[in-house]
């Protein structure tokens, strides 16, 4: 009996292990996704609004079929808002915006190093975090690997160029305000799929009505292309990495979920490589590296015990990556 639950246990490290390495892989195919989405007929909008309603269809259509519908509630509307568009509009629209500047590998990495930063700040100025010297350690390091990666692509560029550039830092600022609100607002009543179905929705109906007022169904085109065929091979793999992101966080805890930026550092400079023959300097290498070590210093913290005890309807902590 005790031979078949050491097994049934490291069963479920292998799969845990396995599943942190798809959530990885699909998180960092999003940007590539997304860059290749611009050569669509599409305009920036266009993208971003068809993405986000296919999303909710997707969302949607999962709720119907598990049976979780539920009747929102004027906080719930005000949550979904506020979550969708730091979460979902804002950060997607900003890679969107800056695909035709940088490659996608340089977009994950700029989001991966500067997430736990602006979180990090955020959390301070709002005195709901601490700062030890394993957290400014790994500050500093994220920043220095910024500083190697972003300088050789702003010098002796065009002041136009570098206010371009400088979008991509809306991406990880994004992600850090939702991630502190939502780990603050979470509605204790609904469920992960309901809270993100939520969201989907709300980042659509932002969206979509400007998208459909200003001619957009005009744009859309009669052949698809890589650009249109990007678009729809996102939708299933930005649901995948949310799933498996929730089920992780669940049933691993959130200690073990955030070694899955790890993998999702490489795996934006291998879809890169694989989809669109990028390739790098060797500073853009040694940002790298100094990257990874900030993310392993961040996401190895608290008891070890907290990475196996996850909570029944986690929301994402503080210094979590919302997906």
């Amino acid at each position: 009996m005790e031979a078949l639950k050491g097994d049934a246990k490291a069963l479920g490290r292998w799969r845990h292990t396995g599943l942190l390495f798809v959530l990885g892989a699909t998180w960092g195919l999003q940007f590539t996704l997304l860059k290749i989405a611009t050569e669509s007929a599409l305009s920036e909008l266009g993208i971003l609004s068809l993405c986000m309603a296919l999303l909710a269809v997707a969302y949607l259509a999962t709720l119907a079929v598990k049976g979780t519908w539920f009747r929102p509630r004027r906080a719930h509307l005000r949550f979904f808002a506020i979550s969708g568009f730091f979460g979902f509009v804002l950060p997607l629209g900003g890679v969107i915006l800056v695909a035709d500047r940088l490659s996608a590998g340089l977009i994950v990495l700029y989001t991966e190093a500067l997430i736990p930063v602006f979180t990090i700040a955020i959390a301070l100025a709002l005195r709901s975090e601490r700062l030890t010297g394993r957290r400014l350690a790994a500050v500093a390091l994220a920043l220095v690997g910024v500083a190697f990666a972003f300088w050789p692509e702003v010098a002796g560029t065009a002041e136009a160029r570098i206010d371009g550039l400088l979008l991509v830092f809306v991406i990880p600022l994004a992600y850090a305000i939702d991630g502190i609100y939502v780990a603050a607002r979470w509605p204790s009543d609904l469920r992960a799929l309901q809270v993100v179905a939520g969201e989907a929705v709300a980042g659509t109906a932002m969206l979509l009505p400007i998208w459909l007022l200003t001619g957009g169904l005009g744009e859309l085109p009669a052949t698809l292309g890589s650009g249109e065929w990007a678009i729809l091979a996102f939708v299933p793999v930005s649901y995948l990495e949310v799933y498996v992101y929730f089920y992780l966080l669940r049933h691993a805890g959130a200690v073990f979920v955030s070694f899955g930026s790890f993998v999702s550092l490489f795996a934006g400079f291998f879809w890169g490589w694989t989809l669109l023959g990028e390739t790098h300097a060797s500073t853009v290498w040694v940002a790298v590296g100094l990257v990874a070590l900030a993310l392993y210093l961040i996401s190895v913290k608290g008891r070890p015990a907290d990475a196996a005890s996850p909570a029944p309807q986690p929301a994402p902590s503080e210094t979590e990556r919302r997906p």
